[in-house]
């Protein structure tokens, strides 16, 4: 009954090995432990004592025997628990690096994506600059070219009438009689 009791909480304790990784030797250590303390319940259960329902000294050897092949056992367990224990927290200590690592790669690249955004914008800002002044310069260079072409067309306009004029003179004077000059 003690060794029932004994082995109870343990037993449910270990109850989840199926979790246990697939190299562990857990589970056969749970196993060995589940043989002894049945080993342990059949000399606790037996009675040779001379004085009838008492155990003899061998009996009590076997429980004692029985006894201590448990708690070698539960040794064994809480070594390779502790065991476990400790590539848990390597592990743990590990992914929380991993993770700090991450996060500060992901703040990295966030600030950085964020220069680069700010960078083009002010980019895609100076272009549009250089283009509202490129289309401000083009419309003077048109208006400058309109203006030549006029006035290049009032001056070929004043020269085209003048050579009329000038030819509509020298016509004007050759048909006219020449005077005869005076000799002397």
């Amino acid at each position: 009954m003690i060794g029932a009791l004994c082995s109870s909480p343990l037993s449910s304790a270990f109850a989840q090995t199926d979790t246990a990784a697939p190299d562990s030797r857990l589970p056969g250590l749970l196993r060995e432990r589940a043989v002894l303390t049945r080993r342990y319940a059949e000399a606790s259960a037996q009675r040779h004592s001379l004085f009838g329902n008492k155990p003899s000294k061998k009996d009590l050897q076997e429980v004692v025997d029985a006894l201590q092949g448990i708690v070698d056992k539960d040794q064994q367990i809480v070594d390779i628990l502790n065991e476990t224990a400790r590539r848990a927290q390597t592990t743990s200590v590990r992914l929380a690096a991993t993770t700090t690592h991450l996060e500060s790669t992901g703040r990295d690249d966030r600030n950085l994506t964020a220069q680069r955004l700010s960078e083009l914008q002010n980019e895609t800002e100076n272009l549009r600059q250089r283009e509202k002044a490129n289309i401000a310069r083009q419309r003077d260079l048109e208006a400058d070219i309109k203006e030549v072409k006029e006035g290049q067309f009032v001056r070929d306009a004043l020269i085209a009438g003048l050579c009329v004029l000038s030819v509509g003179l020298i016509v004007a004077l050759s048909r006219r009689k020449p005077v005869p000059r005076a000799r002397k």
